[in-house]
C-alpha cells in the first residue's frame, strides 16, 4: 500500500463522512494518531472549563446577590452553552478518530517448558503416487522459538505444520511433541467454525461448559474481553456513573451477547482466537490468520503474538504481520527445509534473485 497509494480515502462510520489526505496509508496513519491526541487533550480541556463556568453559575447568591454578579453568572452559564455544542462536535470528531483503534488483544499461554517443544528427526514427506515434497529434515522447536515458514505455494509449508501436529504422518522420520505440550491452531477457516446462531458467550459455553456454575460463565466472560470480544458498558442515555455524576465514558458493544452472525469478519476471529486460547496453549500455530483481517486488527494480532509466553509457527504471506511475530525463518522450497537468519535476510536473496533474472532477460532479448 505505502508503495502503490498516492492518496488516502477514509469512510467514517461514526462521522458520516468520507476524507481524503495526500499521501501513504504510513503517512496518513502518523497523522491520525497526531489527531487522537490533539483532540481527546482539547476535549479534556473543554470539559474542565464547562466544568469551572457551570460551577460558578450553578452556586445562586453564593457570590453576592447583586444585579451585576446575577448578570456574570448568567453570562457563565450561556458561555457553558457555547462550550457544550462545541464539546459536542469535539467529541464526535474525536469519536471519528478512534473508530479504527483496536481493543487490547490477550492470548493466554500455559507458559514455557524445557527442553524442545517439537522436533523432527529426519523426516520425509510425499503424497501417494506424488514427489517428495521434502526430505531429512533436522529441525526443533523450543518455548522461545518463533519462526515463520517461507517459500512459494506448493512446496508444502502447510504440509510440515500438519506433520508436526500430528494430522499427518510423515513418510519416514520421528515426530516428537512434548506430552506436556497444549497446541493452539489459528487458520484462514478459523473464524468459519464459529456456529453463526450462537453468540460468543454461547459458543464459548457449549465448547467449554465446566460445571455450568456462575463463576465459569464469569470466567468466559472474562477470557472473551481479553480476546476484545467486550460485555458492552451497560450505559445508556442519561446514565449515571456510581458516584451519581453523569455518564461521560464511551459506550462499548456488547458483542459477547450478540450473535455471532451479526458480527464482522475481524470480530468472529477475535471470538475463534478466544475459542482456541482458553486452554492456555504453550504453542501457537498460525496459518494465515490474516487473511480476514484488516490493518488495525492485523496490528493488534501481532501485539498480542509477541506477547505470547511460548512457540510460535507461523506460515504467512503478510510481510508487516511476519516481521512483528518471528526471530527465524525455515524456506520450504527444492525438496529441502533450510533455517535462515531472518524474514529480511530471505526476502534480500529472494532480490537479487530477481534483478538476475531481471539482467538476464534483458541480455537475452538485446541478443535475439
Amino acid at each position: 500500500m505505502d508503495v502503490v497509494c498516492t492518496d488516502v480515502l477514509h469512510i467514517s462510520g461514526a462521522a458520516r463522512r468520507l476524507t481524503q489526505s495526500r499521501g501513504n496509508y504510513t503517512l496518513w496513519a502518523e497523522v491520525r494518531k497526531e489527531q487522537q491526541v490533539a483532540f481527546a487533550r482539547e476535549v479534556a480541556l473543554r470539559q474542565a472549563e464547562i466544568d469551572k463556568l457551570q460551577e460558578y453559575a450553578g452556586h445562586g447568591f453564593k457570590y453576592g446577590g447583586s444585579s451585576s454578579q446575577i448578570n456574570k453568572m448568567k453570562q457563565k452559564e450561556k458561555q457553558a452553552e457555547k462550550l457544550i455544542n462545541e464539546l459536542t462536535t469535539h467529541k464526535l470528531n474525536l469519536a471519528a478518530l478512534k473508530e479504527d483503534m483496536e481493543l487490547s488483544l490477550s492470548i493466554q499461554s500455559g507458559g514455557d517448558l524445557d527442553g524442545y517443544v517439537v522436533q523432527l528427526l529426519n523426516i520425509s514427506f510425499n503424497y501417494p503416487n506424488g514427489p517428495t515434497l521434502f526430505s531429512n529434515v533436522e529441525v526443533g522447536i523450543t518455548s522461545k522459538s518463533r519462526v515463520v515458514l517461507l517459500g512459494e505455494n506448493g512446496m508444502g509449508k502447510t504440509t510440515l505444520v500438519k506433520i508436526m501436529l500430528g494430522q499427518l504422518t510423515a513418510t519416514k522420520g520421528d515426530v516428537r511433541l512434548s506430552p506436556n505440550a497444549r497446541v493452539a491452531l489459528v487458520n484462514q477457516h478459523h473464524a468459519d467454525q464459529i456456529d453463526l446462531t450462537l453468540s460468543p458467550l454461547q459458543f464459548m459455553q457449549k465448547l467449554y461448559p465446566g460445571n455450568g456454575s456462575y463463576e465459569h460463565t464469569l470466567k468466559l466472560r472474562s477470557h472473551l474481553a481479553g480476546c476484545g470480544v467486550t460485555a458492552g458498558s451497560g450505559a445508556g442515555a442519561g446514565s449515571k456513573n456510581t458516584d451519581g455524576s453523569a455518564f461521560t465514558g464511551e459506550l462499548k458493544k456488547d458483542m459477547q451477547n450478540t450473535p455471532a452472525s451479526a458480527l464482522s469478519g475481524g470480530q468472529r476471529s477475535r471470538v475463534a482466537l478466544a475459542a482456541v486460547s482458553f486452554l492456555k496453549p504453550h504453542i501457537l500455530v498460525l496459518d494465515e490468520p490474516t487473511n480476514n483481517l484488516d490493518l488495525e486488527a492485523v496490528a493488534s494480532l501481532a501485539d498480542s503474538v509477541k506477547k505470547f509466553q511460548g512457540a510460535v509457527i507461523c506460515v504467512s504471506h503478510d510481510q508487516f504481520f511476519v516481521n512483528q511475530v518471528s526471530n527465524e525463518a525455515w524456506v520450504v522450497s527444492g525438496g529441502k527445509v533450510t533455517q535462515v537468519q531472518s524474514f529480511n535476510d530471505y526476502q534480500k536473496e529472494q532480490m537479487k534473485e530477481l534483478k538476475k533474472s531481471a539482467v538476464g532477460s534483458s541480455v537475452s532479448s538485446r541478443e535475439y
